[in-house]
């Protein structure tokens, strides 16, 4: 039996979109031919992408989107379709973001026998192809895009364009998936569609450490840790400098990431008027596959998300799933969703006020200053990532799904179990 193609599509670079470059590896390794379109927008981002095609067992075509001029003829080609949407209500498909026309021209020229869309950009190339080839397609939400944007009359506008998108193309998807349980729960109530599959943005148990510790090795310490592709506003940074200030057990934070400009400089101010000018630190950029070992390396991760859009709100970010792996216990801001697993996973008792340095600090001291009491949340961390919270368990939902979607069944090719 011929191997079903499948055409994953994304505005992003493959070294900026991990769940992208998972989904295309699970599904290799499950028997189907897999190619995804993606996009080159950084130079700071190649040296991401080239690691991860170094390895990669699929097909990729990369959209050089980098040109100035080029990009500016298609910012005017937006706009002219803003325009012409606010008025008739047609060319939403344009309206939204300059990369729907490439993504979509290389989509067309790509048979395959389901699309997969990444992002709403990415949702008009998958199922305009998709009619071509007659074939069906599929959306991936790893955010609830209604909700990236603050509630504010200022956004009405791309929160038009995009609706109009998923509003036109969710009802036709042979199946969305969603990255968490309330992001699912929003698409349902948002577009009257069957509640998204969830596939949880967890990460491969191999590379994480074959055993937990009792402690980090990170020095000077203690340590709690934070990384993301930008150190910037909005993060709940602030709050953690502002909580190393004022714990008692001297805690050290360690940012890693590429930082807005200005931004460090903000926090190292905050740092020397909490007392904490010594205990801030900002690392280098790594490879996202890299994150779980590295992180290994420090006492406690932060998921300090401030909640300040409904998105954000919803979400379960890429660290928290990081940390499990590694054997990171959490310390969490209480947006609902961060609140709702931390529970699940017993970890409700450090869920704090997200705009309370002081609880924070308070929480760091409880752990930090008990070395059994940090042991124990070190195992269970390290426990959870290995049994439950890791890709190698959650791909399985995935695969199925797209086994359904291309109404064929493939018999998956065996792959090296990892204990």
């Amino acid at each position: 039996m011929r191997a079903p193609v499948i055409c994953i599509i994304t505005p992003g670079p493959l070294g900026s979109t991990p769940r992208v470059v998972k989904e295309a590896e699970a599904l290799v390794g499950a028997g189907f031919r897999v190619r995804v379109i993606s996009t080159r927008t950084l130079d700071s981002v190649e040296p991401r992408d080239h690691s991860i095609l170094a390895s990669a067992r699929f097909d990729s075509e990369r959209i050089d989107l980098r040109s100035r001029f080029r990009w500016r003829l298609r910012r005017c080609a937006q706009i002219g379709a803003r325009l012409v949407h606010d008025i008739s209500g047609s060319a939403a498909d344009y309206a939204f973001r300059p990369a729907t026309a490439p993504l979509m021209a290389a989509a067309l020229r790509a048979p395959a026998d389901l699309y997969i869309a990444h992002y709403p950009a990415a949702l008009p190339a998958a199922a305009r192809a998709a009619r071509r080839h007659g074939v069906r397609y599929a959306y991936d939400a790893e955010d609830f895009h209604p909700g990236d944007w603050p509630v504010d009359r200022a956004y009405d506008g791309e929160r038009r364009y995009l609706r109009a998108i998923e509003t036109r193309y969710l009802r036709g998807c042979a199946h969305v998936t969603a990255a968490a349980p309330m992001i699912a729960d929003a698409y349902a109530n948002a577009y009257r569609i069957p509640r998204p599959t969830v596939v949880l943005n967890l990460f491969p148990r191999d590379r994480a450490p074959d055993a937990p510790t009792e402690r980090g090795s990170a020095s000077p310490g203690p340590s709690l840790y934070w990384f993301s592709q930008m150190i910037g506003p909005a993060r709940g940074l602030e709050c953690a400098v502002r909580a190393i200030g004022c714990a008692r057990t001297r805690p050290h934070l360690y940012l890693r990431g590429n930082p807005v400009p200005g931004f460090v400089d903000e926090l190292r101010r905050i740092a020397g008027e909490v007392g904490a000018a010594d205990r801030l630190h900002v690392l280098e950029p790594d490879l996202p596959e890299r994150m779980e070992r590295l992180s290994a390396a420090y006492d406690l991760g932060l998921c300090g998300e401030p909640g300040l859009s409904p998105n954000n709100a919803l979400l379960l970010s890429n660290k928290l799933f990081t940390f499990l792996v590694a054997g990171l216990p959490p310390i969490l801001s209480d947006t609902p969703a961060q609140a709702a697993i931390a529970a699940e996973i017993g970890a409700a008792d450090r869920v704090y006020r997200r705009d309370s340095h002081e609880a924070l600090a308070t929480m760091l001291d409880r752990l930090l200053g008990d070395p059994a009491a940090l042991a124990r949340a070190r195992a269970e961390a390290h426990r959870l990532g290995r049994e439950r919270f890791n890709w190698e368990t959650e791909r399985e939902r995935l695969v199925e799904l797209v086994r359904m979607s291309t109404a064929q069944i493939v018999e998956p090719q065996k792959e090296t179990a990892h204990a």
